[in-house]
């Protein structure tokens, strides 16, 4: 394989715009709304900002019959310059702190908080 494996990731939600508002708060990025009315019609999607010229995944927030909520799915790590600025902004918005910031090593640091909907995902920092 040439490239990481990643490519793409969905979050699903029950209320997109809570959701929307809670990521674009805590992670300070606009969302931007995607056209599915050719491919899902009953689906809603709001994108993360994405630099195709940039190393790094794209992904969105979704909503539709087809994308079930609930904790145990996937799990998101999103870039940080420092994860423990972003983690002071979750409770704020609306979502909680699962493990605040901690060491992984030579990694880094991470926490682990969950959104309004309860969907677990991670912060990363390299300090």
């Amino acid at each position: 394989m040439a490239t990481n494996p990643v490519v793409w990731f969905e979050i699903p939600t029950r209320n997109i715009a809570r959701v929307r508002a809670f990521y674009e708060a805590v992670l300070g990025v606009a969302l931007t709304q995607a056209d599915t009315s050719a491919f899902a019609p009953t689906t809603e999607v709001w994108m993360f900002p994405m630099d195709e010229n940039l190393p790094g995944c794209g992904g969105a927030l979704v909503q539709g019959p087809e994308n079930p909520v609930g904790p145990g799915g996937s799990m998101v790590y999103f870039a940080c310059e420092d994860c423990g600025v972003e983690a002071e902004r979750v409770a704020t918005a609306g979502g909680s702190i699962e493990s605040p910031k901690q060491p992984i090593g030579e990694y880094g640091f991470c926490v682990v908080a969950r959104d309004p909907d309860g969907n677990r995902f991670g912060l990363h920092s390299m300090r």
